[in-house]
C-alpha cells in the first residue's frame, strides 16, 4: 500500500470507528474476509463489516508493528480526537523535530506493509444516511 494511501486512512480512523458503532447491530457484522458480492445481498451490514474490518486493521497494525515511540507519533498525529503537527508532538514529548518526523516515516512506512490487505473497495467511505431512514430500502440500480 502506498503511503498516502495510509496516512488516508489514519485521517479517516475516527470516521470509520463512529461508522462501526452506528451502522446496524453487532450480530449484523460480517467477521469473515469480505466479498463484494455480499454489498449486493444487504447493503448495511457490508458497510459495517468493511468499516469494522478497516478499524481492526488499523488497531491491530499500530498496536502490534509499531514501537512505542511510532505508536506514540501515530496516535498523536492521526487518532487521538485533537490531532496534532509533528512540531507540537515534538514539544510536547520534548524531542527534536526531526526525530519525531524520523518515527513518523518509519511508522508509515511499517503501516503500509501491515495494511497492504486492505483494498480501495473498502477504503472508500460511503454516505450513511440512508442507513437511518426507516423506509428506506436498497433497490438494484437499472
Amino acid at each position: 500500500m502506498e503511503h498516502n494511501q495510509v496516512t488516508r486512512l489514519l485521517k479517516n480512523y475516527r470516521s470509520y470507528r463512529y461508522a462501526v458503532q452506528n451502522c446496524g447491530k453487532d450480530d449484523d457484522a460480517i467477521r469473515l474476509p469480505l466479498v463484494i458480492s455480499e454489498r449486493k445481498k444487504n447493503p448495511d451490514s457490508w458497510d459495517r463489516a468493511r468499516y469494522n474490518r478497516i478499524v481492526n486493521m488499523i488497531d491491530g497494525a499500530v498496536n502490534y508493528v509499531l514501537n512505542d515511540d511510532q505508536r506514540s507519533v501515530i496516535m498523536r498525529k492521526y487518532l487521538d480526537r485533537n490531532p496534532m503537527t509533528i512540531g507540537e508532538i515534538s514539544n510536547v514529548i520534548h524531542k527534536d523535530r526531526t526525530t519525531v518526523g524520523r518515527w513518523h516515516t518509519q511508522a508509515i512506512r511499517r503501516l503500509s506493509i501491515a495494511l497492504d490487505p486492505l483494498t480501495e473497495d473498502e477504503e472508500e467511505i460511503n454516505n450513511l444516511d440512508h442507513m437511518f431512514d426507516p423506509n428506506w430500502r436498497h433497490v438494484e440500480p437499472a
